[in-house]
């Protein structure tokens, strides 16, 4: 089968969104399938091909004509390319509506990918919360088929799709061979604990985990606190620095932006990974791709038990912690140095977690039977 997978950033990338796609296309490739990546982004890089996957960046610039030139460039390919399925990683409506419609008209299986609840569920106001209604009562009627990533996801859009979508649950997919590296202390940065991601907003809880790494500081030796990754939203990005500098912890470090291949030995090298998610709805019904590739190095993971990870983590394989208690979640970090060693191994059996139910190998072939099903 040949397949299309359109998103709207830049690949390959860092971002979680593209490195979950870019795992599962790599597992329809060595299924034989012919996997294409077509994305609006404008980069340096404007194609090439990763892991026997070809992308196409299609953008010229930044702007509403430069959306427009990317997206007739899009169609263009599909109308043309004799494409199977598309699967469609993208909340806009103004690359919804013509992606779908070309697909219609083409005969082509279109897919949406929903990694978490609607993003105008959380818009307030009269009119907003009127789109809103708008956008989830008829938006999702359009696709052949849906692929969620939780249980609370698989419940809320099965009253919201058509009769005749087919639905799947991927919790997530993740390129376990990334991380199959060698460990080695970083000269840079010497021992740390390890956040990787968004640094602006509350999604993951970043302000958490620095509070709560403060608390545990000053019990843990000489370890830092290693946040790898920017944010484009630089006023919210300043207030989390701020929010450093004021509390005069000097081992707090700030990695900034760094690129795709950097990251697994970053977060192999680190002595533990955190991922302090608060409680939300965006935590109830998202799976953080960055946990199954925090598993997958088989260091010690601390993490909040919201959405669907107590389904797959425990006390056994993680040191899972409730949601919204920094204090709890420093107590976390201070047990892991207690006893490394015993850490360790509550990391092993983490990472054997990951390869069980999130090593792409295993969730391609699902994401492989839908397409199939629906052609």
């Amino acid at each position: 089968m040949k397949v299309a997978i359109v998103n709207t950033m830049p690949v390959p990338s860092g971002a979680a969104s593209v490195n979950r796609f870019l795992s599962y296309a790599r597992g329809l490739v060595e299924l034989k399938n012919e996997v294409e990546v077509l994305s609006s982004a404008h980069t340096v890089s404007p194609e090439g091909n990763v892991d026997g996957i070809a992308y196409h960046n299609l953008g010229k610039g930044k702007g509403a004509l430069h959306l427009l030139g990317a997206l007739s460039k899009m169609v263009s390919r599909l109308w043309k390319g004799r494409y199977d399925a598309v699967i469609l990683v993208s909340n806009s409506l103004a690359l919804i509506y013509p992606i779908v419609l070309v697909c219609k008209l083409r005969g082509i299986k279109i897919i949406q990918e929903k990694s978490e609840f609607p993003f105008v569920l959380m818009k307030k106001g009269f009119l907003r919360q009127c789109f809103a209604k708008f956008y989830t009562s008829t938006t999702y009627k359009l696709f052949d088929g849906l692929i969620v990533m939780t249980k609370p996801l698989m419940e809320y859009f099965s009253t919201r799709v058509s009769k005749k979508c087919k639905m799947v649950q991927v919790p997530l997919t993740i390129d376990m061979e990334r991380f199959a590296i060698g460990k080695e202390r970083n000269a840079q940065y010497g021992d740390y604990i390890a956040y990787c991601g968004d640094m602006a907003g509350n999604k993951d809880g970043v302000v958490n985990l620095i509070k709560a790494f403060i608390m545990a500081s000053e019990r843990i030796g000489d370890v830092n606190l290693l946040l790898i990754g920017g944010s484009s939203r630089e006023n919210d990005f300043k207030k989390i620095k701020d929010i450093v500098k004021e509390s005069g912890n000097e081992r707090i470090i700030f990695t900034g932006r760094v690129s795709r291949d950097e990251i697994p030995a970053l977060l192999v090298n680190a002595k533990a990974l955190a991922l302090a998610r608060p409680s939300g709805l965006q935590s109830t019904g998202g799976f953080p791709t960055k946990l199954g590739e925090y598993l997958s190095t088989g260091n010690p993971v601390v993490v909040t038990a919201v959405g669907d990870i107590p389904l797959y983590l425990n006390e056994s394989n993680s040191f899972i912690v409730e949601p919204n208690n920094n204090e709890a979640f420093a107590e976390k970090l201070v047990s892991i140095f207690n006893d490394y060693p015993a850490a360790m191994e509550i990391g092993k059996r983490g990472k054997d977690v990951a390869n069980q139910n999130f090593n792409y190998k295993v969730q391609a072939p699902v994401i492989e039977k839908l397409i199939q099903e629906l052609s």
